[in-house]
């Protein structure tokens, strides 16, 4: 079937299709808008299933954008994906044929197909409807059907059970900011949560530049941390600190590695410089930013045993509890300015990309949750797109500033955390995974210092600030979290 001949006039006549309805309460120009503006591709893409966008041309009203996929098992490539979007009518329709990728080939045997039609209805002033329907053909059938049909229908479940998620909830918490779009500059826009937070932003209508210490693209920002130099900001309504050395670099993006004098320096002046630059150069200027939110960590805290711990809780006594309080410390210039400083002290994050779950969900997946030390030490957590909500709640909610604690109002123990992460893995075969526990001395001999703050330490928080300042969360049960960002909701047939 020739690419000329798919194109759209009504259903494509194919093997295999797929449906996807979602009512959502916002007008079908906000529903069509939000799908139209820049991220919305980012936002709609699961972490288990982590693609990347090479490059764009154009946008869905007739462009096409480049997809690179993940190798198969780690190692097989796969070949990129070209989406070319056509028959683009506002607040009706937009349409995306495969034109080059897994089910389109240059070879005459890779004969497959894919076309996703992206269907808009209006049902009153205040609500809509997004259909997604999917027509595809494999290559190479009945071989193609019979290797990949299964897998394929069930991905689809699971994609698209997570893009819904993702688009009601997105439009639900940007319908709260009524004001004219605001321009945000952000630091660490390529970590975890920056990657996350900047398609986020772009995609309820904001202008978004990055602050980056490398060459700049166009539309970029820089700075220099050791020179003490930065782009002008001046104007800017909004900033985002999340810059700083990675906690962690997992060897293989799954085992840890200990805390070197090396990298303790660089968690420690990272953060501090950084922040203390970005802080005296806001304070300096004419027109000043209204809200500076800056990255923290409940590590604040240190090792409270079963307290339950609220933003006024002491300061822990350990090495990275006197990192984030000098952290949190640099940033007196702005305050001292009267610039609304927010720290959003993070509990760890939840997602396969990066933290505890990267390096947790592999030996969870081939059958290791177990225990650590005992498994009764407290674990607060938040899942990625509550970590990404609590940051645009902090930009638009005037009422908030100073630390508040960004953790899932249900905390649990290590214990119960492994045989949580098991059982979505494993369901009722889950407890064979933990019976095996890993005794303390294992991780402090092998991980050092590194070991208390990945592990060891038992930090329970109150999220009492955070919610009743008018924040919704998304996932408050760590079985919900880790089923969305894993891509293992139970599903219907």
């Amino acid at each position: 079937m020739s690419q000329k001949e798919f194109r759209y006039s009504g259903n494509p006549i194919t093997k295999h299709s797929f449906e996807s309805k979602l009512k959502v309460d916002v007008s079908v120009d906000k529903l069509f808008d939000w799908h139209n503006n820049p991220g919305a591709y980012e936002r709609l893409t699961p972490p288990f299933d982590p693609v990347a966008v090479k490059y764009r041309r154009g946008n869905i009203d007739g462009g096409e954008v480049h997809i690179k996929l993940p190798p198969i098992a780690g190692v097989i490539p796969v070949p990129t994906w070209v989406a070319k979007h056509h028959s683009y009518k506002k607040n009706l329709q937009f349409m995306e044929d495969q034109s080059k990728g897994p089910f389109v080939g240059v070879l005459p045997f890779w004969n497959g197909s894919w076309q996703h039609q992206h269907l808009f209805k209006k049902l009153d002033k205040n609500s809509s409807l997004l259909t997604d329907k999917i027509y595809y053909d494999f290559p190479m059938d009945p071989f193609g059907s019979f290797l990949g049909g299964a897998y394929t229908k069930n991905r689809l479940k699971q994609m698209f059970a997570y893009r819904k998620n993702v688009t009601m909830n997105d439009l639900y918490a940007q319908s709260k900011y009524t004001g004219k779009p605001l321009e945000i500059a952000v630091t660490g826009g390529s970590g975890l949560i920056g990657s996350e937070l900047i398609p986020y932003l772009t995609t309820a209508g904001h202008k978004v530049q990055k602050i980056v210490r490398c060459r700049p693209k166009k539309g970029e920002l820089t700075w220099n941390i050791d020179e003490g130099t930065i782009s002008n900001l001046e104007g800017k309504d909004a900033i985002v600190h999340l810059a700083g050395e990675p906690i962690n670099k997992p060897l293989g993006g799954k085992i840890p590695l200990p805390w070197t004098k090396w990298k303790r320096k660089e968690i420690l002046e990272s953060r501090v410089n950084s922040t203390r630059l970005l802080s005296e150069r806001l304070a300096s200027l004419k027109k000043r930013p209204k809200v500076l939110v800056c990255a923290s960590a409940i590590g604040y805290y240190g090792d409270n045993g079963d307290e339950m711990l609220s933003e006024d809780a002491e300061n822990g006594t350990d090495y990275f509890s006197k990192v984030v309080r000098e952290w949190e410390e640099a940033a007196k210039p702005a305050i001292d300015a009267g610039i609304r400083v927010v720290f959003l002290r993070l509990a760890p994050v939840m997602s396969p990309l990066g933290g505890a779950l990267q390096v947790l969900s592999l030996p969870a997946m081939i059958g290791s949750s177990p225990p650590v030390a005992g498994g009764k030490q407290w674990w607060s957590w938040i899942g990625i797109d509550d970590a990404v909500g609590s940051v645009y709640h902090a930009i638009i909610t005037d009422a908030l500033s100073g630390p508040v604690n960004v953790a899932s109002p249900n905390p649990v123990r290590q214990k119960k955390w492994a045989s949580v992460l098991a059982n979505v893995f494993w369901g009722k075969l889950g407890f064979l995974t933990t019976i095996l526990p890993v005794p303390g001395i294992i991780l402090k001999t092998f991980l050092g210092e590194f070991g208390n703050v990945l592990a060891l330490s038992s930090i329970r928080v109150d999220s009492t600030k955070l919610i009743d300042s008018g924040y919704k969360f998304r996932f408050e049960e760590l079985e919900d979290c880790f089923r969305h960002v894993l891509g293992r909701r139970k599903l219907e047939n």
